[in-house]
């Protein structure tokens, strides 16, 4: 009868543990960490990732979005995600450049795209799979593309008016990278590198006196309460990506996998109109509260006067970077 019991016992017992193990099994936690702030239509794309994985993961996984670089700057979020300190995140393209891939840094070359439609096309193209398989071998699975309305939405947001480069001469000017601080050394301005977080309050304090901007960030920012005046200059492709850590991702089950690729592909799928809607109704926004101007062909040509000569000088500096120029430029025909 001790015996039948211990048996009945060891088999609750048994039991209790491999629900339990189920559970925890079950129940996963994916931190996101970004670094723009709730209201910019880039956080809302991402919040709406994080909600599709949930709902296809059936609550499985338990996702918790951190906006406002209130765990890693934008800066620091690739490093952050393949280390494995945070489980995904809002990846720059411009900063894997110099952390992960560098061939990216095409997408920095100065004047090379000229709408939002092109860059795409190409990040699905061959070159955007090569790009993906490169950061998957350093540990961070690309899984979608969330854009910034560019070059279509880019710009220069300043403390004066700027209708040609001989007006940003002297200027300390924000840039996101080495390939656009050639060009603005060559426009006569002093470059410097500030995360977006950064920006406001430089140019309040008078260390900036302009920065590269989207149309949308000069808006949902409110750096026109700094610098109230833009200028319109499709001159860089901003792209973020939808990054996980690959550790993360291959220890999760397949249904689970499943439920973060199929989210992602819905936010991929809805890029561009997201991207372009928001910039359509900050730009609408943004004239009521600064000066923006659109320069005319000949202003523009100046703007770009000696862009080709920094895409040859940043090619020379990698082999890769070269390879990958060429076949965007046979791509776009330019």
């Amino acid at each position: 009868m001790r015996r039948v019991l211990l048996v009945a016992l060891l088999f609750v017992f048994t039991a209790g543990c491999l629900i339990c193990g189920t559970v925890s099994a079950a129940s996963v936690v994916m931190k996101v960490s970004m670094s723009t702030p709730e209201n910019h239509f880039l956080t809302k794309q991402y919040a709406e990732w994080c909600r599709l994985i949930e709902e296809n993961s059936k609550g499985e996984i338990k996702v918790r979005l951190y906006h406002s670089a209130q765990l890693f700057r934008d800066n620091e979020v690739v490093k952050a995600i393949q280390t494995g300190a945070v489980e995904a995140g809002c990846a720059y393209a411009m900063y894997m450049q110099n952390q992960l891939v560098p061939a990216m840094k095409v997408l920095q070359m100065p004047f090379l795209f000229h709408n939002l439609d092109e860059a795409l096309k190409v990040l699905h193209s061959e070159v955007g799979e090569d790009f993906k398989k490169a950061a998957e071998k350093k540990g961070v699975k690309l899984l979608g593309i969330v854009s910034f309305p560019s070059p279509d939405g880019e710009g220069l947001v300043t403390i004066k008016p700027a209708k040609v480069p001989a007006d940003v001469k002297g200027m300390v000017l924000r840039t996101i990278g080495p390939e656009l601080s050639e060009m603005m050394k060559k426009w006569g301005a002093g470059p410097s590198f500030l995360t977006g977080a950064e920006v406001y309050m430089a140019l309040q304090r008078g260390t900036l006196q302009g920065s590269i901007a989207s149309v949308t960030t000069m808006v949902e920012r409110k750096f026109y309460e700094v610098a109230p005046y833009m200028v319109m200059l499709p001159y860089a492709s901003v792209q973020t990506y939808l990054a996980v850590n690959k550790g993360f991702f291959d220890r999760l089950s397949p249904a689970q996998q499943k439920a973060i690729i199929d989210a992602s592909i819905t936010v991929d799928k809805n890029n561009y109109n997201s991207a372009i809607t928001a910039m359509k109704h900050d730009l609408e926004e943004g004239k009521k509260k600064a000066k923006i101007y659109f320069p005319t062909a000949a202003e523009l040509a100046k703007w770009e006067e000696g862009c080709e000569d920094v895409w040859k000088q940043t090619a020379q500096s990698n082999k890769d970077v070269a390879e990958v120029l060429t076949k965007v430029r046979a791509f776009l025909k330019r």
